[in-house]
Parts: C-alpha cells; structure tokens; sequence
C-alpha cells in the first residue's frame, strides 16, 4: 500500500524498523522509509567508478503496528515531507522499488538467453510488447543482473561440485550414462569424460569411423574440449562421447581413451580422424591397438605453403603433392608421384617433407585402401562442433556453461536426425532415371542423402566410364580393363567380376574405404544387365533402419534406454503378446490381473522412491560427492578481455618516417 503510494508521488521506499512480539514470529511494528532516509558515512575510495550518493536525510515514513495476532494493522506515525525533489511521471518507472522482474518475465528472458539471444535484445523485446520502456517494470541493466544471477545460481557451490551435480543428475534420468571425472593431487578437477545412452546407441550403429579433435580452448579455465564424431546414415555428426581436458598430454590422452573404451565396452573404432598432435599419436598406439590412425589432410595442406615455397607458384609439383594425398590407389602410383615431385622441386633437403614421408601411411589414401574411412580426408566435422561452442561460450564461460552448451548442439544435430528419419519414412527419393531397375532397388534400402551419393557414382559410371577389354578365366569370372571415356586421366582400373555369386572388386578400392560402390563397379553391373545389388554390398549403417536391430522388442527383459516411445512400444506388445496367449482360459487371465496389479503397486513405490531420491540429491551430493576444486584460471593465448580500441586508438604514436628525416636534414642544415 505503502509503495503504491510513493510511487504515485514521485519517491522510492525503504524498509526500516521490524520488531515481533515476545516468543512469537508474529510482527509487532512495521517501519518503512523514503529511500533518501539517513546519510552515508564518507569514506575514500581507491575505485575509478564510484556510486552517486542518494542519501539526503530525508525524514519522510510510515509505522505500523498491530495486535498480538497480527490480524489488524495501525498506522501510527506517518511524516509526508520531503527534502529531495521527487520524480516526475515520465520518470518514475525508474524508482528502485518500482521496478522488479516478474516470474513470467524472469522465465521468458531465461528462455531467450538460453537459445543464444543477447539480453539486450531480450529486454528490447519486452518493451516492443508492452509499448515502451517504461512500461517494462524493469531496466536493462536489471535484465542483465538477473541474467548474472542465474548463471552464480548454476554453479553456487563452485563450477565443478555443480559440474558432477549436473551428472549426477542426468545419470539419475538416463540408465545408461556414464561419467568419470579426473584430478590433480591438489583435489583440483583436470579432466572429465561423459556418455550417454543415445551416444553409446549411435556409437553402437556408426562407430567405424570417429574424428576425435581439440583445436577448442575458450573458457575461464582455458580447458580443450575433445568431442568424439562419428558419421551417421544421413551423412551427419553424431555424438559419440565427449572430454574436457587441462592438458594435451600423453597421460591425459591415454585417460580419455580408456575411458571411452571402458564406456563402450572395449569396442575399438575402425578408423579414427585427428590433427597432428605427436602426444595424441603415441596415446593412439598405446590404446586404440588395431585401430587405423588417420592425420587431418586439411591441417597438412593448410602447411604445405608456407613449408614448401615452391608450392606457391610451381602449379604442377603443388599438384603432384594433392595427387599423392588422395588420388593414388597404390602405393607404387604414390612413390612415383612422389619422387617425381621431389626431383621436379629439388626438394631432398626439405625436413617437413622428409617428415611427412616417414609419416605417410597416416595422412595418405594409397596406404588405407584396405579399411573403411567413408571418404573422410580431414577433422572438419569436429570443426563444426567447435564453430556451435563458439556461439555459447567465450573466454569467460564456466565448466557448467561449455558443458551446457555442447549438450545444446548436441541436441540440435539429433534433432535433425530425427527430422531426416521422418523424411525418409514420409517420402521417395526422385530417380533421374525412372525406369533403372537398380536404382528403384536401392532407393527402398538408402537413406536420401546416402541414395543421392549411390545415384551420383552409378551416373557417373553409365555415362563417364568405358571398358576398354574384357578377359574370361573361367567359366564363372571375368576381369574387365575400365578408364574414364573424356580421355582426362589415362590410368586405368582393373574390375573382378564372378557371374555366379555377382561378387566384385575394383583396384581403386572404393567400396572398403567409403562402404558404397564405385563407378566402375557398377558400370560393369549394368553391362551385365543385374537389376539388384548384391546385399554383401549394401552396408546396414546406410540403411533406413540403422538402429532397429539394436531393440528387441519380442524379447522380454529390461530395456536399457533413455527412449520412453521405444519402452512404451515393447511394453505394450509384451502385454498384447500376452493378453492373446491367455485370452483362453479364465484361471490364467485371474493369475495375469493379479499379478499385474501388483507389479503396478511395486512401480507406483519405485517411482516415488526414485523422487525422493531426486528431491534429497542435493544433500546426498554434499555428504558422497568427494571435495573437488575448481581448476586453475588461465587466460587463453589470443584472448583478451581488454576494451578493443577504436580506429584512432590504434593509429601508432611513433613519428613517421618523413618527419624523422626532416629533422635530420634540419639538424645537418644547422
């Protein structure tokens, strides 16, 4: 009442004196105060920003009383001067106990921040609402305190205990996700490693191939993030785990590895992707044994230039180099394009190139035809992920914040998985060719995007590639002599075919490096008039239904996923597979009834178990959490908090060269 009053006058309130009555909680006086009541005391302060002074003595107020059951409410003192000049009407949306942010607008400002919108323009946007600033109930600079406060109340009791928080709870809600955290002998976090279910399911279907980097280093602890990628059957990033670590050590490396593996039960990758990190490669070799290290060629090439500068206005041995990185299907084709380029450059002396030739079965194709790589040459799917962290954290960000925010785009790249499994199960591909029986074939088995590559190879094989001959060494087996027909390339490829079994091979090896058949190939499958493509060349991590053999829905048991549709799915057939086999018989339905009534009071028990564990997690967290400290601050090399100057800022004070020289002329003149 109070405030309602002095905001329609022009002042802000204060409380003051508060008293209860003896033994009881039960207010006894209630003092409020203009906000311009008593003085400050003067102290000097060493800051360059200091507070205006709003203290006047202002003596204006109001006192409360009531009875002992606080019921009624008496006015007992009430001075209504003042010796300040109150606000105006256009002014007095700014009084400080005038302006509070409400739950609803709390909430829509939490909401837009979250999705990447800057506060300012969520605070310009409730103005736009309401008609004006003034009618907000709020300024900007509440907006971005408010905002603040949401980010303390994240990590409130320190960045890493509300990391593990954060964990606990997400393992609480998903079976299947698992964590492991690493420290220093201080108690100091260095390291974290986590997965969930779906990542562990995506890992299971597209774990051949994973691109593992950690070029990122943007937050207030300059920790790397070092996600793991795999590619899924609509040719997208998918994530299969995901570190934050201190250090890019060989130890550290070793600890993210085993982890992962012991996440995954001990399932080594195909084939995986990284920069040239000489710790990440020793910590490769130790764990992944058996696993195919492949080095990043655009880090390589992005080198080339300034290590070799010949590169740089020599076309053709800067060709021969892009040649031996990915054009080679042998490797005697390499050396010799190799040697060619080194004698055509004089370039025996040149170290990095000595160095990447030691170095040649990880970066070159012509050494890994023999494993699946689905054509990946570089990192740059890992790049992408640190392109989306770099729109949600900066230099500045906690562990809560960088974690929160790759789970977002983690989010994001799943939901676009789903929108192209719907896709695909909504529609049919377009066939260039309508009446190709192979094509109508495949376009049942592919997903679109991984039809539309299939489409590209076979069109490229029917109208760019020719037989030049044709040798029968049975009755059964064929060898066939292909090349392109434009005459570009002179090389040839040699294709296998057995007209029995269908069975073929190519020597550009392209089926077990990308996992789909190459245009010779399938050049030779429309010679030979096949209709279907035999199913040994079809890959199921291509198919439409990747994931299905991963459930068993026939199969009773626990399901362990963090899928709800896919558990509401395998219950309700199991109940219906039941319900048919005791429909017959009037004792079995009884013993069913019963008996799913009371399963139905042990689960009504282990869902309210498992909230009161929830709503008690906290305290459980402070009593079998152990201490952990929040790592070490550092400042990332490049960044700087520091105001960025302005153009005339910038401009060097130093004379300019002509001045410096009319002075020296000046002075020999003299």
């Amino acid at each position: 009442m109070y405030c309602e009053y002095a905001h329609s006058m022009g002042f802000s309130v204060r409380k003051e004196h508060l008293s209860y009555w003896i033994h009881t909680r039960i207010i006894k006086c209630r003092a409020f105060c203009c906000a311009k009541a008593g003085l400050k005391r003067v102290r000097p302060s060493p800051k360059k920003y200091r507070k205006l002074e709003t203290r006047t003595g202002c003596l204006a107020c109001i006192y409360f009383t009531t009875d002992t059951e606080g019921r009624n409410w008496t006015v007992t003192k009430f001075v209504e001067e003042h010796n300040h000049p109150l606000a105006m009407e256009n002014e007095q949306h700014l009084l400080r106990s005038a302006r509070s942010i409400s739950k609803m607008q709390g909430s829509l400002i939490k909401n837009l921040t979250d999705a990447g919108v800057k506060t300012v323009h969520a605070y310009n946007f409730l103005s736009n609402e309401v008609g004006g600033f003034e009618n907000v109930g709020f300024s900007k600079s509440d907006a971005y305190n408010f905002v603040q406060r949401e980010k303390k109340a994240l990590i409130e009791r320190g960045d890493s205990l509300s990391l593990l928080k954060i964990l606990q709870e997400k393992q609480l809600e998903d079976n299947m996700f698992s964590y492991d955290v690493r420290t220093d002998e201080l108690s100091r976090l260095t390291s974290f490693f986590w997965m969930d279910g779906q990542s562990k399911i995506d890992y299971d279907c597209y774990g051949d191939v994973v691109i593992f980097d950690t070029t990122y280093r943007l937050n207030k602890y300059n920790l790397a993030c070092a996600p793991f990628i795999a590619v899924n059957n609509h040719w997208q990033n998918v994530f299969v785990g995901g570190a934050f670590i201190s250090e890019e050590s060989i130890d550290s490396f070793c600890w993210v590895f085993n982890t992962f593996l012991k996440f995954v039960g001990g399932k080594l990758p195909t084939t995986i992707f990284t920069d040239q990190d000489q710790a990440m490669a020793v910590a490769i070799e130790r764990v992944f044994t058996g696993t195919r290290h492949r080095l990043c060629q655009w880090h390589i090439s992005k080198k080339a230039p300034s290590k070799v500068p010949c590169f740089n206005n020599e076309k053709t041995i800067r060709g021969l180099f892009y040649q031996c990185m990915s054009k080679c299907d042998s490797e005697l084709e390499f050396d010799r394009y190799w040697n060619e380029m080194i004698s055509r450059g004089n370039l025996q002396e040149n170290r990095w190139l000595g160095d990447l030739h030691r170095a040649r079965r990880n970066w070159s194709t012509a050494f890994n035809k023999d494993v699946l790589d689905l054509g990946i040459l570089s990192t740059q799917r890992s790049e992408s992920a640190n392109n989306g962290l770099h729109g949600c954290s900066k230099a500045t960000s906690t562990l809560v914040e960088c974690f929160m925010g790759l789970e977002k785009l983690v989010g994001s790249w799943r939901r676009g998985e789903r929108d192209e499994d719907f896709r695909c199960k909504q529609g049919a591909v377009s066939l260039k060719v309508r009446s190709c029986a192979m094509l109508k074939h495949v376009s049942k088995f592919y997903t679109s995007k991984m039809f539309v590559r299939f489409e590209q190879a076979f069109m490229e094989g029917a109208a760019g590639v020719c037989v030049v001959d044709e040798t029968r060494h049975d009755e059964d087996n064929y060898l066939y002599v292909t090349k392109l027909c434009d005459g570009s390339d002179d090389k040839r490829w040699f294709v296998s075919y057995n007209s029995k079994t269908n069975e073929t091979a190519c020597s550009c090896r392209g089926f077990e490096t990308r996992g789909i058949l190459c245009k010779h190939i399938l050049r030779i499958y429309n010679l030979k008039n096949l209709r279907e493509i035999p199913p040994v060349y079809l890959l199921k991590r291509f198919c439409r239904d990747a994931k299905k053999g991963i459930y068993l829905p026939n199969t009773p048991g626990i399901i362990e996923c963090n899928s709800n549709l896919i558990f509401r799915n395998h219950l309700m057939r199991f109940a219906y597979d039941l319900a048919n086999r005791v429909e017959n018989s009037k004792d079995a339905k009884a013993h069913v009834l019963g008996r799913l009534h009371v399963l139905a009071n042990e689960a009504d028990e282990i869902v309210e178990a498992v909230e009161m564990r929830r709503r008690g997690l906290s305290d459980e967290n402070d009593k079998n959490t152990p201490l952990v400290r929040d790592p070490v601050k550092k400042k990332p090399k490049g960044i700087s908090n520091a105001r960025l100057k302005g153009y005339w800022e910038t401009g060097s004070k130093k004379p300019s060269k002509t001045i410096n020289l009319l002075k020296i002329v000046i002075t020999l003149i003299n």
